[in-house]
């Protein structure tokens, strides 16, 4: 089946005896002809998927990728409004699948066209006899051959479950899916058999206990598959989430020790990985022991400067973390005050951690305490926490709005900031028109707002008033309003629109010039009664001139406030003076230096947490969102923010690898943290162009 174009919707034949015989999904609405219009959307990405299938076996990879591109993504955000009018509910399901399925095909193209380029290189190397280069390559294969395995799998699973939910037939597609996948499978094997030697890996316990104060031993073996010893070699192991450097003998032995920080309480099932050199000729092998964890109080001790600190103000923070005077390294710990979370960030190879945070509207102004906690229950290490004390002060606001008819209502739009002119994100802002019910809006990124609200009932003039007013914010409170005339009414014939509405200034000038010189604009009309003065013409163009410069400095103001009112009310406190600019980035290592470092050193953990605090600060900055946030609410609020879906994507790798690192018994998959680090890296990129 080629990727032929899309047919045409308008000729879908209906089979339910209907005169109606032409069906288009760009028009049809209110369900209507619902059941057919889905059944053609199927079918047409059915088709695209077996396309991008077909592609793919044929090595064409940008043709596999694009098939399965905006018209795809068109047809599926048609099909998913029209599955919410069908009568089946099964196309609710193949909804899901068919953008589950999209994003498998994508990955597997890429991933199937990164193994064969490995290939490629791989054999470029055994010709010129660079068996190094050869086991190297061969070595990035594996990674690459189980990726491509694990996607068609998934990918398997899709068509499946698309065509049990719909009348779609991808059999082909997934001949030809299968045939590509387990071409790789095979090309690997033979790889492996011609370059690489397999392994067995046997683990005992010799202690049923372990606590990271009184560790327990494990000793272990490792062979080839033919049963040869891999004899005095100096081997890594992850034992848990973290790699020892040991031994073997002349047999193949060695002895290690298991010291657990963030494992669960209680018996255990440890994972312990021999972990070959990237050019080793040894591939790798995974054993598992039972182990009795248990459980050890560390000593947390907490510093933070400065000691008084406003909204928006930068608050540094550090912990030490030891366990009888010995740092604790790779420990999640977390920074707060009251509900609110200001940094996450992990401890170093001396049991210390540091962050910077700006304080966020939601830490209430007076006296506070910042606590900085290790976010653990019932694990190896307790969940241990010290205070710090610190000053929040109140922070002056003003608030700016103004008010313009429309057809569905009276748009407000307005902008809150700190009386030194700093944006508000994140923050309600409630209005109303005249007495009428309250409706509450949050500032976005830069402090504006915007909202329909309902009109009166008569062409009356109406005031919209906005006010900022939250009992436990270290913001003061603000309130502002406009007047909307009775001559913007819905039904008014045409008088000059309010100020600050429309279009802005363009409107204001507009008016200047209507009642200046008439209807018309011209300037008969304005001397039509006074003929026969001959300086009228130089005293009019006087006038004209000082209205339209007074006209355009009110209107540059307006503009350059950002479409509000111009004028603006400051909190009920009394305004501080403008603080001086922020300080320059703490130095330090950047946050490619500290995850390189945990990839490097094998804290796979480490590395997902990282990646999530670096994901969250620039997620929180971005789109307004709460710094005391959680994990998967963060998620959430970005993509009520709008936050492309490919995006939200990524953020969602992230935070599963943060949660899994964070809080789960077993640690992070070596392949999920160093694909949580790459997202996270997109994201920052993607919020620092």
């Amino acid at each position: 089946m080629g990727d032929s174009p899309a047919p045409n919707p308008q000729v879908e034949t209906t089979t339910d005896g209907n005169e109606t015989q032409q069906v288009n999904p760009d028009s049809v609405a209110d369900g209507e002809y619902g059941d057919e219009t889905a059944a053609w959307l199927a079918r047409t990405m059915g088709g695209r998927l077996e396309s991008s299938s077909i592609a793919l076996s044929s090595e064409q990879y940008e043709q596999a990728r694009s098939v399965l591109g905006d018209d795809y993504d068109t047809r599926l955000e048609q099909y998913v409004e029209v599955a919410g009018d069908t009568s089946s509910e099964a196309d609710d399901t193949a909804a899901g699948e068919f953008e589950a399925a999209r994003e498998n095909q994508r990955t597997l193209a890429t991933e199937v066209q990164r193994y064969r380029q490995q290939y490629a290189a791989y054999r470029a190397a055994r010709e010129r006899g660079d068996e190094r280069e050869a086991r190297v390559t061969a070595r990035a294969m594996e990674r690459t051959a189980s990726n491509v395995s694990e996607r068609g799998r998934q990918l398997n699973r899709n068509f499946e479950r698309i065509e049990n939910a719909t009348s779609v037939d991808l059999s082909e597609g997934q001949a030809e899916l299968n045939e590509t996948t387990a071409n790789v499978t095979a090309t690997q094997a033979a790889v492996r058999e011609e370059t690489l030697v397999g392994t067995t890996l046997t683990v005992r316990a010799n202690d049923a206990t372990a606590s990271f104060t009184d560790p327990g031993t494990l000793s272990g073996r490792i062979q080839t598959e033919n049963g040869s010893a891999v004899a005095d070699e100096t081997v890594e192991l992850r034992v848990g989430s973290r790699l020892r450097t040991v031994r073997t003998d002349s047999n193949g032995a060695f002895e290690t020790l298991y010291r657990p920080r963030s494992a669960r309480l209680g018996e255990q099932s440890v994972s312990v990985e021999y972990v070959p050199r990237s050019d080793s000729v040894y591939l790798s092998d995974t054993a598992t022991v039972t182990v009795d964890v248990r459980q050890v109080t560390p000593t947390v001790r907490s510093e933070l400067a400065p000691e008084t600190v406003g909204y928006g103000d930068r608050l540094d923070v550090s912990a030490a973390v030891t366990v009888e005077s010995t740092g604790l390294a790779g420990i999640p710990v977390e920074f707060g005050t009251d509900d609110t979370v200001l940094a996450r960030t992990t401890t170093g190879p001396n049991g210390t951690a540091t962050a910077t945070a700006r304080v966020p509207a939601t830490v209430d102004d007076g006296d506070r305490q910042v606590v900085a906690r290790i976010p653990y229950e019932n694990r190896a290490i307790t969940g241990a926490r010290s205070t710090a004390p610190v000053v929040v002060v109140e922070t002056g606001t003003t608030l700016a709005v103004n008010a313009s008819y429309t057809d569905e209502g009276v748009l407000a739009r307005g902008r809150l900031r700190t009386v030194d002119g700093t944006p508000v994100a994140g923050r309600p802002v409630r209005l109303r028109v005249g007495e009428s019910g309250t409706q509450v809006v949050e500032t976005d990124g830069d402090g504006s707002f915007a909202a329909v609200l309902a009109a009166p009932q008569t062409n009356a003039s109406a005031t919209v008033t906005a006010t900022y007013d939250e009992p436990e914010s270290n913001l003061g409170n603000a309130t502002t309003t406009a007047t909307v005339p009775a001559t913007g009414a819905p039904g008014d014939d045409g008088g000059p629109a309010p100020v600050g509405s429309g279009s802005g200034g363009d409107s204001l000038v507009d008016s200047l010039l209507a009642i200046l010189f008439g209807s018309d604009g011209g300037l008969g009309s304005l001397g039509s009664g006074l003929v026969g003065y001959d300086w009228l013409p130089v005293v009019v163009g006087g006038v004209v001139l000082a209205v339209v410069v007074a006209s355009w400095v009110v209107i540059s103001r307006f503009r350059g406030s950002g479409d509000t009112d111009p004028v603006e009310t400051a909190d009920e406190s009394t305004a501080e003076p403008d603080r001086p600019e922020a300080e320059p980035t703490v130095t330090g290592p950047t946050f490619d230096e500290r995850v390189d470092t945990h990839l490097d050193g094998g804290d796979y953990d480490a590395a997902a947490m990282a990646a999530y605090a670096a994901v969250h600060d620039e997620l929180a900055a971005q789109n307004g969102i709460s710094e005391g946030a959680t994990h998967w609410e963060l998620l959430q609020r970005s993509r009520a923010n709008g936050v492309p879906e490919e995006q939200v994507t990524d953020i969602e790798t992230v935070v599963e690898a943060f949660e899994t690192a964070a809080f789960a018994p077993s640690s992070v998959d070596p392949d999920r943290a160093e694909t949580a680090v790459e997202r996270a890296r997109e994201i920052r990129s993607n919020g620092h162009p």
